[in-house]
Order: C-alpha cells, then sequence, then structure tokens
C-alpha cells in the first residue's frame, strides 16, 4: 500500500445502498478529476487524469496528484499488516482511546 484515503459504512447502517452510491460517484472519473483539482491530492482512479485535462492541463501534469512510474519506482510502500496485528493494533487503540 503506497496512500490510503478511507471510506467506510458503519456496520449497522441504515441506508448501505446510498453509502455505497455516493462511494461509486466519486469514483466516476470525471468526478475524482474534479475532487482532485480542488484538493491537489494524489488520485487513484483510472480515467481521472484524461479527465483533469479539460479542467486543467498543469494539474493533470503534477507529480503531486498523477505521479509517474518514475516517482512511484522511488517511493516506499507502507508494510501490510498480517490479521494478527491488525487485532493486537486494534486492540491498543481501542485502549488508547479509552474502550
Amino acid at each position: 500500500m503506497l496512500w490510503t484515503d478511507n471510506m467506510l459504512i458503519p456496520a449497522l447502517a441504515a441506508h448501505k445502498k446510498n453509502a455505497e452510491m455516493i462511494m461509486n460517484y466519486y469514483y466516476d472519473p470525471k468526478v475524482a478529476a474534479e475532487v482532485a483539482a480542488y484538493v491537489n491530492y494524489i488520485c487513484p482512479v483510472e480515467g481521472a487524469k484524461a479527465e483533469m485535462e479539460k479542467i486543467d492541463p498543469a494539474l493533470a501534469a503534477s507529480e503531486f496528484i498523477f505521479p509517474s512510474a518514475a516517482t512511484l519506482d522511488r517511493t516506499y510502500v507502507f508494510k501490510a499488516l498480517t490479521p494478527e496485528q491488525g487485532d493486537k493494533y486494534e486492540r491498543e487503540f481501542q485502549t488508547a482511546i479509552g474502550n
């Protein structure tokens, strides 16, 4: 994993389908390009770079939003946790926040 941006649906959500619909909306390339143009943050959505060209060609060329393969080759990735490690960190986090 190189970067992460999370959207979650609570397990007991009353309107799960609506949450799924908004998530799908943000993964539409046109919408993803609009969001990336506003936040200037890495955009992992396939097709968003082509849509960004229509909004702002300079942003479409930005390594901060659409890093090239050469840039990605110089990055470091997060270590993937095993299920046991994830459970341990979750327990420790819950203790830290008072649960």
